[in-house]
């Protein structure tokens, strides 16, 4: 087992690894626990967006992270409203 910010961890697949009589790899933490996750979402929202459209997606690149999803071909950016949402009209 191994500890990961204070909670057991273990792996059903480290039974091959105990089997064989080797060491499990080791692992690393995704950096998130209970007690840091409101800071990291606030700061990865708050970013003022800026909207892109190549093809059928949408993305915004101001932020640490691109995002973005796919709106379809029947739909065109046509900016954005003053909480930086993307317009989009059917086409």
């Amino acid at each position: 087992m191994t500890d990961f910010a204070g909670m057991k961890y273990s792996d059903p697949g480290d039974k091959w690894y105990r089997y064989k009589g080797v060491a499990p790899p080791k692992r690393q933490s995704h950096g998130v626990s209970e007690d840091n996750i409101e800071s990291i979402i606030k700061s990865n929202n708050d970013h003022t967006h800026k909207w892109f459209q190549k093809g059928p997606y949408v993305y915004c690149t101001a932020g640490p992270n691109e995002h973005g999803k796919n709106v379809g071909v029947y739909r065109r950016l046509q900016g954005t409203d003053k909480n930086g949402k993307p317009i989009l009209v059917k086409i």
